[in-house]
């Protein structure tokens, strides 16, 4: 249970069930990400892993005296390995299974595919996005309950600074791996007219500990930004960050199966601007898509990089109700507590 997309999803859902008075519980690895929120039943399996085939017994057990004593009825999976070695078990013991898709379906091998296919195996399945939804068209059962619910931003969290931002910060909030693109912004970057790299500086969130996060400090370097790249470590009071921005960049190399980095910056009351692709697209295609860019071109990036400069005051004032009306917590949560009740009364 770190502080990912996913997690984050799981914990809104779980807040949302408790002020409805249901009874739920998390069950996850624990690991050095692990964190304690007193209104959640945080359960975690010490010293076991989902991917370890010796563990798995173990992990069953465990499952099985939880679903007995705490009388669960439903259970949602979020991730591919708990979903290969546990679903067919769940079943097995009559609980009703909710499945969450939030990645677009990519064929590597045949072994791979399996694996993968066990998250379609769910009474019902949850797509984060439409984009999602259509590249496993052909590879869930016909029959099988689908649905399509966009991941939600706590507005209640995100939400505008009433201090003016003076400082021109540039912030991408996406943690660094070789696909989210924080190499290609600071290459952009450094392309840029010099009133521009005047101007603004960058704000990353790194540890500098892994290979990825140690290659983009060392690129920082090559390219004499380190004054003009501020580093953050990673925290859980990103909602700071975002206020403390001016413009927030998402610069993802692949398509995203939802990019919340879009709402979380627009609930925020910032202008974001996005690659025109997969889930960032979906979410800002109809709020304005000049803010949509080609990720593989620098001239493209640096046409939308200047357009939201210029619409910014506009941009940002329409960006929150946006939000509050299509992709809220509170929409997503609501949304997946019908799906919970539709499969329980069937």
């Amino acid at each position: 249970m770190g502080i990912g997309g996913i997690e984050t999803g799981v914990r809104d859902i779980a807040n949302y069930l408790n002020k409805k008075n249901i009874e739920n519980y998390i069950l996850c690895e624990s690991s050095d990400k692990n964190f304690n929120i007193k209104s959640l039943k945080i359960i975690k399996i010490n010293n076991l892993r989902f991917k370890n085939i010796f563990d798995q017994n173990k992990i069953k057990i465990l499952i099985k005296d939880l679903i007995i004593k705490k009388r669960i009825n439903l259970v949602h999976i979020s991730s591919r390995a708990p979903a290969f070695f546990l679903i067919n078990f769940i079943k097995n013991l009559n609980i009703k299974v909710v499945t969450s898709v939030h990645n677009k379906y990519e064929s590597k091998s045949l072994l791979k595919d399996w694996y993968n296919s066990y998250l379609l195996k769910g009474d019902t399945i949850i797509f984060n996005s439409n984009f999602v939804k259509k590249t496993y068209e052909n590879y869930y059962p016909k029959k099988t309950k689908i649905h399509v619910i966009p991941r939600g931003i706590d507005t209640n969290y995100f939400y505008p600074s009433k201090k003016k931002v003076i400082d021109r910060n540039i912030f991408i909030p996406s943690r660094i791996s070789n696909w989210k693109g924080h190499e290609l912004l600071l290459n952009y970057f450094s392309l840029l007219e010099q009133k521009y790299k005047d101007l603004f500086k960058i704000h990353l969130i790194t540890s500098n500990q892994s290979k990825e996060e140690k290659k983009i400090q060392l690129l920082i370097n090559k390219l004499n930004l380190s004054e003009k790249v501020i580093i953050h470590k990673p925290t859980l009071e990103i909602n700071k960050l975002y206020q403390e921005s001016y413009l927030i960049i998402n610069i993802s190399k692949r398509p995203e199966g939802f990019g919340r980095t879009i709402s979380e910056a627009l609930s925020s009351g910032k202008t974001i601007i996005a690659p025109n692709q997969g889930g960032t697209k979906e979410q800002l295609f109809y709020f304005d898509r000049n803010l949509l860019f080609n990720v593989n071109s620098f001239n493209s990036f640096q046409k939308t990089f200047k357009y939201a400069l210029k619409n910014y005051q506009s941009i940002s004032k329409k960006g929150r109700s946006y939000v509050k009306k299509n992709y809220s917590s509170d929409l997503m949560c609501r949304k997946t507590l019908e799906v919970y009740n539709q499969l329980i009364s069937s």
